[in-house]
This record gives structure tokens, C-alpha cells and sequence, in this order.
């Protein structure tokens, strides 16, 4: 490389000469000499780079020559460490090999002892495995048995204590049984001081009383000294087991009441009407309408405002205990007078109950009423018209306003307004599943029969049909209309303005209100008493010829018939009290001689009756009631009008007891059924008390 750079120059040199004696034009050679020595330059610097790159890689080659020095003499070391290894691996296979032929040796003078030691091992360590799973077995045996024996222990100590103070005692039961059939009962128990008394007192008290033994004695009796003064027992109803009534106890009022039929099951609700001041008379609650569903009880009651009762009575809702008593909603906020408009209201009324079991699984207790809502603040009045409430306040609505306002009322600041100061006032609700059925005076059709449904209350109110078309009435106001259904017919009396009062029925709509049948030409048979026997509708009518008697229907005109003219010729007989019984229908009727219990299949030979006050003028039945299949009801068998029943036969037709000793009679009143019992309000000549019947008498303890 370092001949190479002259070399170059001689070159450029020589180039030069030769191109100077080619040429005759020296500035043109100046100037490629110019050239050729920019160009020598030029390749003098770059001749300058490579030297530097070459002497870069010289110094780089010397580098890698040590390293490899280095890594030669490393491996002639590593190679001779091998060679020592295996070395004495030659030496250690030649020391193994000699001392395998010794063990071979060895184990082939003794391999039977070795075989049977192994063998004799094998067995010793399956043993203590065994062994010691053995011992944990037993372990947890014996922690269990320990624990075992110590609640065994406690148990018997404890026992032992129990038993030194368990005792019994006879009593003589004054709270759970009625008021005049205190019985021996018989308590068992612990006498361990846990009751109000003193520590073992040898008396049986609250706590503890394990069990106590006997039934009531006697069937029937006096429930509770409620009041002999004035009692003042109304408005009997069942819910849940339990009867509820309105009652003055002399002291409070009028009130509402609750039993179970014994002593200590009764006593009163709720005093809604309380003194205004210690020593002031404690006024009546003019409770009327009491009706119950499943959990609540509906009931309509004077609001007391400042200790002074407002007359109109608004809707109230019990459950059956004091706090669970309130009112719903006042309505009627409104003078019951002013100017020259009258309002002729006295409060909510017509109540009946829907109980929450009759509209599903879901179903809530509701209450059908007949309301009118106004107010003094705007003064908007709606008039009488049909309400539905679940016992709240926002849940109290108005199904539809029927009648509209046409009465003209001047308010208090000159304005006039149009109010509806009388409603549609709807009456006689009755309950068909989910659907209401009623009657309504929409002032344009007259009083007809209208419907609702519960699960469509927004949809509002349907008239069914104008039956007596125009604006006449088919059904009289203030009459007691009823309304019987069998199978998917409602049936009811009405009259269209051409036939008179007769039986129909109706599925619900217009194409499906028809006359049964025209029972009394040109005049009313006025069918009552509907009655449902199965399939069978029964009820009195009056065919113009044979007065009223008893009547049967299909639900077709040709299927309705005269049961037995009971009072043969025109008299009447007069059917009453009509009460079914399975397939038998009981009633009460006179036949000419007096007025009897009856009992009818539907045919004339099927019609008989039980002659109870023989050679009189009848014992004049009254308050016909069915009880666990027993039909009650209040005759005169010559001891005054007392309790009977009766099975349907004559033997089985009895007088259950004779209150009232004597001829007087105790006369027994509002008949209502508790599950199996039966109660009533009679007078025993100590004055009117809530009694009770029972068929199901228990032996009392005896000792």
C-alpha cells in the first residue's frame, strides 16, 4: 500500500506532459491541469480513509490472534482434565467391578435369608399401617363416647331436676270456656319458677304450663258477659275464625267487638267514639254495615271531630285489633244543607265485601260501596256513586260517575256551578267472580242493571240493558233486589213496562238479558227469595191464580213451574226463609193451618213438612241457618220460640235447648256461623247475651 501513492503521482504526472503535447491551446491545458489536480486530491483523501480502515482492521485481526491464543491453551487444559476423569472412572469401574463379583458372591450364599427378611419386613410395615389406622379409629371412638357420655350426663342431671318438679293440677277454667261452662281442665307442667308466681310454689303458672287437658263441657252456653242491661249485639260476621259484632257493654258505648267464644276471647276492638273528658258520657259509634273479607273488615262510621261525631258516616277498615282500626276516607266535606240545595245523604252504605281468596291467588280484600264525594274547597260534587276501596286512601276510587251534574249551585264567591246533589245512588251489589253487578239510575234509562269489573276499573261502569226502555225504572229504588246466580246466568226480578215484575237472567250483556218466563199474565208474579239448589232455581211467585207459592226454574220457560200449591186454591202460602241443604231445599210456608219448616226435591210428592207445635197454628220458623251441614233455625214447639235443628227427618228434627224455661222464649236473633259453631243473641230472662251451639262436645276431664 505505501508503493501505491507514487506510483499514482507519476501517473497524474504523465497524463499531463502527454496532454500538454497534444494540444496547442495552452489555457485549455491550465485548466485540465486544474483538473487533474483536483481530481489527485480527491483521491488523495480517500486513499487517506482506507489506510485508516486498514489499519482498523489490523489492530482487529491482532485482537481476535490473542483470543484465540488464549482459548487454544483453555482446551488443551480442559482436555487434560478429561483425560484425568477418565482416568479414574477406569480405575473406580475396575474397584466396582471387583466388589460386584464379591456381592454376587455374597448374595448368592445368602439370598434364601435375605428373601425371607424382606419378606418378614414387607409384612411388619402392612401390620403397622393397619395398627395405626386401628388406633385412630379408636381415638375418635373414644372422643365421641366421651362427648356422648357427658350430654348423657347433663341429660340426666337435668331430667333428674325436671322430673323432681314436674307436677299437674286440676282447674276450673273460667277464661277458656264460655261464661256459664266453666270446666275441670287439667294443667301439666314444670313448677320451676318461671311463671309469675314465687319459685317452686308448688302452682302451675304462664311458662310454665307444658299442657293442659279437656274440652269445654256443655254444647251451649252464654260466650261472655258482655252486658244483661243493654247489650245491644248487631252486625254479627266471621273472619279468619274469629266472630266480630257491634255491642254496648254499658260502659263505652256502642262498639266494635270480637270472640272466640270463650271468656277470655272477647272483649272490644276499639272505642272509636271516646269521652271528651273524664266524667262526659262515653257516646255511641253508629257502626252500620259491618261486612268482612279475608283479613280486613269494612264498615261505615261517624268521624268524630274535636270529641263531636260528624253525622254523615264515612268508610272505616279493621283487621280485628285497635291499632289496625282507621278511617279510609272522608268523602262528604260539604254542609248537608246550603241555600236552597239539599243534600239527602246520611253516609257511605250498600257495602259489600269482595274477599282477596275470590279474585285469585294474588287477591286483595276490597270493599264495593255506594259514596258521595264533595268538597267545599272547589265544591265539586259527584253525587251518590259506586266506590271501590282496598281499605287505603289512594286505593279508594271512584268506579264511575253515572249521573251526571244538573242541579245549578251558587258558591260562596257568586260563581255558579252545575253539582249532582243525588247520584246515580247504586244499590244491591252483588259479586260474580271478578264482576259486580248492580242497579243505577243514570237519570236518562231509569234504575236498571249496570256492571263492573274489577280487573278493568279504569274501563268505568256498563249498563247491561235498558230493560224497561226509556226513562222508566225496570227495578224500584229501595227495593230489596236479589240477585242469584247459577251457572254463567245471573238471575234477578225486574220489569219491563209490558209484562210486569218477573224473573230474568242475564250472562253480563245486552243479547244475554232475557225473561225467563211471564209467570202472571197481564200482571207481576213478583218473583223473591231466588235460591240456588245446584242447578235448580227456587223461588215464590204469585201466577194470579194460585197466590204465592213455591216455584222451580231451568232458566227456560218451560223448564219454570210451580213446585205444590202448598195453600191450595188462591190463598197463599208464602214461602220464606229459603235455605238449601245439598239437594234439598228447606223453607218455611203455611199451608192453611200454620206456618211450618218445609223441605221440597223440586217435585209435588218431594214437598213435605215437620209438624214441630202440633194442634196449633204453627211454630212459626225463623232464622233458617246452615251449620257443618245441620240446618238451625227458631221455633215454637209450646216452650216459646227457642233453638232447634234438624237432619230432615222428623225424629231428627229437636229442640237443641230451651233458654228461656217456660213459655216466654228466648227468642234467638242474627244467627251466624263460625266454622262449627254456631252463634246468636237470646234472652235467657236476665236480659239479651251472645250464646254460642256446638255439636262437637268433648268430654271434660273427670277425676
Amino acid at each position: 500500500m505505501n508503493n501505491l501513492k507514487p506510483m499514482i503521482m507519476m501517473m497524474i504526472m504523465l497524463t499531463s506532459i502527454l496532454a500538454g503535447c497534444t494540444s496547442a491551446d495552452t489555457s485549455e491545458l491550465d485548466q485540465q491541469i486544474v483538473d487533474l489536480q483536483q481530481s489527485n486530491n480527491e483521491l488523495t483523501a480517500q486513499l487517506e480513509s482506507i489506510e485508516g480502515d486498514i489499519a482498523l482492521m489490523n489492530n482487529i485481526t491482532s485482537e481476535l490472534e490473542t483470543s484465540l491464543t488464549s482459548a487454544n491453551t483453555t482446551l488443551d487444559n480442559l482436555n487434560n482434565q478429561l483425560l484425568q476423569y477418565e482416568l479414574s472412572i477406569n480405575e473406580i469401574i475396575i474397584q466396582r467391578d471387583s466388589l460386584q463379583i464379591d456381592l454376587d458372591e455374597a448374595i448368592e450364599s445368602n439370598s434364601s435369608i435375605i428373601l425371607s427378611l424382606e419378606s418378614q419386613v414387607d409384612l411388619l410395615d402392612l401390620q403397622i399401617i393397619q395398627l395405626s389406622s386401628n388406633i385412630t379409629d379408636v381415638q375418635n371412638q373414644l372422643d365421641i363416647t366421651e362427648h356422648t357420655i357427658l350430654t348423657l350426663t347433663n341429660s340426666l342431671n337435668a331430667l333428674s331436676d325436671s322430673v323432681t318438679k314436674l307436677t299437674y293440677q286440676l282447674f276450673n277454667d273460667i277464661q277458656g270456656c264460655s261464661l256459664n261452662n266453666p270446666t275441670q281442665k287439667l294443667k301439666i307442667g314444670f313448677d320451676d319458677g318461671t311463671g309469675p308466681g314465687s319459685p317452686d310454689d308448688g302452682i302451675l303458672q304462664g311458662p310454665e304450663v307444658a299442657l293442659i287437658f279437656g274440652d269445654c263441657s256443655g254444647d251451649s252456653g252464654i260466650v261472655a258477659d258482655i252486658s244483661n242491661s243493654n247489650p245491644g249485639i248487631s252486625q254479627l260476621v266471621e273472619m279468619g275464625g274469629i266472630l266480630y259484632f257491634t255491642a254496648d257493654d254499658g260502659v263505652h258505648g256502642n262498639e266494635l267487638w270480637r270472640s272466640d267464644g270463650t271468656v277470655g276471647g272477647t272483649w272490644m276492638v276499639i272505642d272509636l267514639s271516646p269521652p271528651m273528658c273524664s266524667t262526659c258520657t262515653n257516646p255511641d259509634s253508629d257502626i252500620r254495615e259491618l261486612v268482612a273479607g279475608d283479613e280486613n273488615l269494612f264498615f261505615a262510621s261517624n268521624v268524630m271531630s274535636n270529641g263531636v261525631p260528624d253525622f254523615i258516616r264515612e268508610l272505616f277498615v279493621s283487621d280485628g285489633t285497635e291499632d289496625g282500626t282507621e278511617l279510609v276516607i272522608d268523602l262528604f266535606n260539604c254542609p248537608t244543607q246550603s241555600g236552597n240545595v239539599v243534600f239527602d245523604y246520611e253516609g257511605v252504605n250498600s257495602l259489600l265485601a269482595i274477599p282477596g281468596s275470590s279474585l285469585g291467588q294474588n287477591g286483595q280484600d276490597k270493599v264495593i260501596f255506594s259514596g258521595f264525594s264533595c268538597s267545599m274547597v272547589n265544591w265539586v260534587c259527584f253525587g251518590e256513586e259506586v266506590w271501590v276501596s282496598d281499605g287505603s286512601t289512594v286505593g279508594t276510587i271512584e268506579i264511575a260517575n253515572i249521573r251526571l251534574g244538573d242541579t245549578p249551585f251558587q258558591t260562596a264567591d257568586g260563581q255558579g256551578v252545575m253539582i249532582d246533589s243525588v247520584g246515580s245512588q247504586p244499590r244491591n251489589f252483588f259479586q260474580s267472580e271478578d264482576r259486580i253487578y248492580f242497579t243505577a239510575d243514570d237519570n236518562v234509562s231509569g234504575r236498571e242493571v249496570w256492571k263492573v269489573n274489577l280487573t278493568q276499573i279504569s274501563s268505568g261502569a256498563t249498563l247491561i240493558k235498558n230493560i224497561n226502555s226509556g226513562s222508566d225504572d225496570s227495578i224500584n229504588f229501595g227495593a230489596e233486589t236479589e240477585f242469584t246466580q247459577i251457572g254463567e246466568h245471573i238471575y234477578f226480578t225486574a220489569d219491563d213496562g209490558i209484562n210486569g215484575a218477573e224473573l230474568w237472567k242475564t250472562n253480563g250483556f245486552g243479547l244475554g238479558t232475557l225473561l225467563v218466563s211471564n209467570i202472571a199474565l197481564n200482571e207481576s208474579s213478583n218473583p223473591k227469595h231466588l235460591t240456588a239448589v245446584n242447578d235448580t232455581l227456587y223461588f215464590s211467585a204469585d201466577d194470579g191464580n194460585n197466590g204465592e207459592e213455591l216455584w222451580i226454574s231451568d232458566g227456560t220457560s218451560s223448564g219454570t213451574a210451580m213446585v205444590r200449591d202448598i195453600n191450595s186454591g188462591t190463598g197463599s202460602s208464602n214461602p220464606t226463609q229459603l235455605t238449601a241443604i245439598g239437594d234439598t231445599l228447606y223453607f218455611v210456608a203455611n199451608d192453611g193451618l200454620g206456618a211450618e219448616l218445609w223441605m221440597s226435591d223440586g217435585s209435588y210428592f218431594g214437598t213435605s213438612f215437620m209438624d214441630i207445635n202440633i194442634g196449633t197454628d204453627g211454630s212459626n220458623p225463623t232464622q233458617l241457618t246452615v251449620v257443618d251441614n245441620t240446618l238451625y233455625f227458631v221455633a215454637n214447639g209450646g216452650q216459646g220460640a227457642e233453638l232447634w235443628m234438624s237432619d230432615g227427618t222428623v225424629s231428627g228434627t229437636v229442640m237443641v235447648i230451651d233458654i228461656n224455661s217456660g213459655t216466654s222464649g228466648s227468642n234467638p236473633t242474627q244467627f251466624t256461623a263460625v266454622v262449627d259453631t254456631l252463634y246468636f243473641v237470646a234472652n235467657d230472662g236476665q236480659g239479651k247475651e251472645l250464646w254460642y251451639h256446638s255439636d262437637n262436645l268433648e268430654a271434660s276431664i273427670i277425676f
